[in-house]
């Protein structure tokens, strides 16, 4: 078995309203700092896999994202990578 390092973020789909972000960017343009900053939130996912091969962590990933990390219903993810530990 090798070990993965994976890094993933979830986000709102884009049909969710955020409302984080649009309170972040009245903020910005009520401070003069930007008129139209275009926010996103979401959260940010750091961990350790243990599998057989590149493809068996991606599946691995892939499960931990659907089922723990985020909420398929308003949230989608996205995986940025999955590197090999040596």
């Amino acid at each position: 078995m090798e070990r993965f390092f994976a890094k993933v973020i979830v986000t709102l789909k884009n049909e969710v309203k955020d409302n984080r972000a649009l309170v972040l960017d009245k903020m910005l343009k009520n401070l003069e700092i930007e008129d139209s900053a275009s926010f996103s939130t979401g959260r940010f996912y750091t961990f350790f896999v243990s599998a057989i091969g590149l493809s068996a962590a991606r599946e691995k990933v892939e499960y931990i994202c659907k089922e723990i990390l985020s909420n398929p219903v308003v949230e989608k993810y996205e995986i940025l990578s999955i590197e090999a530990l040596k």
